[in-house]
C-alpha cells in the first residue's frame, strides 16, 4: 500500500545519508518510480513536482523557493483537490509557527489605521485573527504540545483531525530522528474550499522529508474525503400541478388533440409555451 511504503521511507536512515548535500532530483525520481508517482524534475537540482491521484482525486506536491516569509530556503507545497465540504475551514500548524504568526495576526487586528483584517495578508495569518484554537476530549496531550488546531467550527476540526493524521504529524516531532531544528521548522495543513493544502519547510533537504510531506498530504486528504464530505443538497418536493382547463393560473392543458400541433422536433414544453 502506498501509505505503508511512504512510512517506511520516512522511518529509514535515508535522512542521514542526504543531510549534508541535500537530496537530488535523480534520487527523488527513483523513489517516485517505486511509489508509482509522477515526477517532473525542474532545471535546478532539488526542485521538482510530484503528483498522483487519491481515489480518483488529483494531488500535487512541489519543492521550490519559499512562497512565505516565515519559511527559510526551500518549501514543500502540496495541494489535493478532494471535493470536501467547501464550507470547512480548519488549520493545523506546529506550535513554533503558531507563535511566529500570532504576533503578525495581533498587529493586523490592533493597527489603529485599519478597521478590518488586511486582505493582503496570507490566509493563515488572517485565520489567526478570525478563528480560535480548538480542542476536544481525546485529542492527545502530546499532539497539543507540538501542534495547534485553529478552526471556524470545532466539530469540523474533530471530524478531520483523527488518529491517522495525529499519528502522522507526531512522527516528525517525536520520532527517534527528530531534533530541535526539525521540530521548530514550519509545518502547516489547511482544509479550505474543499481542498487540502500543505506547507512545510524543507529544512534538511532529505528524501525522508519529501516522503513525510507526501504522506502527510495524503493522510490529511483521505481523512477529509472520508469524514468531511460535502453536505447533501436539500431539494424541496415539486408542487402538485393544479387541475383545470388551461385558463390563466390553472396550469397546462393536457388535451391530447393539441399534441399534433407541435412542429417537428418541438418539445411539449416549447409547444405549451407557444
Amino acid at each position: 500500500m502506498l501509505f505503508n511504503r511512504l512510512r517506511n521511507v520516512f522511518r529509514s536512515g535515508t535522512r542521514h545519508a542526504a543531510s549534508i548535500r541535500g537530496v537530488t532530483n535523480a534520487e527523488v525520481a527513483r523513489w517516485a518510480a517505486v511509489q508509482q508517482l509522477a515526477i517532473v524534475p525542474q532545471a535546478t537540482d532539488g526542485h521538482f513536482d510530484l503528483g498522483g491521484d487519491l481515489h480518483g482525486r488529483p494531488w500535487r506536491l512541489e519543492c521550490g523557493p519559499a512562497a512565505r516569509d516565515y519559511v527559510d530556503g526551500l518549501e514543500l507545497r502540496g495541494r489535493a483537490d478532494i471535493d470536501a465540504d467547501p464550507d470547512a475551514a480548519v488549520m493545523v500548524l506546529n506550535r513554533a509557527l503558531l507563535d511566529s504568526l500570532e504576533g503578525l495576526a495581533y498587529d493586523a487586528i490592533t493597527d489603529t489605521l485599519q478597521t478590518t483584517v488586511n486582505a493582503d495578508l496570507p490566509e493563515e495569518i488572517r485565520w489567526l485573527a478570525m478563528y480560535e484554537e480548538v480542542s476536544w476530549p481525546g485529542l492527545p496531550a502530546s499532539f497539543r504540545q507540538h501542534f495547534a488546531v485553529v478552526a471556524e467550527h470545532a466539530e469540523t476540526a474533530q471530524r478531520w483531525v483523527q488518529a491517522p493524521l495525529v499519528s502522522q504529524l507526531l512522527d516528525i516531532a517525536e520520532s527517534e530522528d527528530a531534533d530541535h531544528e526539525r521540530a521548530q521548522s514550519p509545518v502547516l495543513l489547511m482544509l479550505v474550499r474543499g481542498k487540502v493544502y500543505l506547507r512545510m519547510e524543507h529544512t534538511r533537504r532529505t528524501l525522508a522529508e519529501v516522503a513525510y510531506a507526501t504522506h502527510a498530504l495524503l493522510v490529511a486528504s483521505q481523512s477529509a474525503m472520508q469524514h468531511v464530505a460535502p453536505m447533501p443538497v436539500q431539494t424541496s418536493p415539486e408542487a402538485p400541478v393544479p387541475s383545470g382547463e388551461g385558463g390563466a393560473g390553472q396550469g397546462p392543458v393536457h388535451d391530447a388533440s393539441l399534441q399534433g400541433n407541435r412542429a417537428p422536433g418541438q418539445t411539449r414544453a416549447a409547444s405549451d409555451a407557444a
